[in-house]
């Protein structure tokens, strides 16, 4: 699985102020789908989030190698996960 980082600003209307959600997903478009389930746009077609993030690129960001942003670290993590039974 891949993991992305959805970044929130200061904006109060986002989910929180400063700090990430991390998003394991197959892709970028699983991970987007899995946000909105839990943050629904706030305008139709804009993610509720300052930015996205793959993990690669977080990692090497200022907010991956301080472990901040806006003085916050990870606020939540999604996983999508799919367990096969009974084959």
């Amino acid at each position: 699985m891949a993991k992305f980082y959805f970044t929130y600003g200061n904006d109060e209307r986002m989910p929180f102020i400063g700090g990430w959600t991390s998003v394991e997903a197959p892709d970028f478009d699983a991970a987007v789908g899995a946000f909105r389930a839990y943050h629904p746009d706030r305008t139709p077609g804009l993610v509720n989030c300052a930015g996205i993030y793959p993990e690669a690129e977080f990692i090497n960001s200022k907010m991956g190698k301080t472990g901040e942003n806006f003085g916050v670290g990870c606020r939540e993590v999604i996983n999508l996960s799919c367990e096969l039974v009974n084959e």
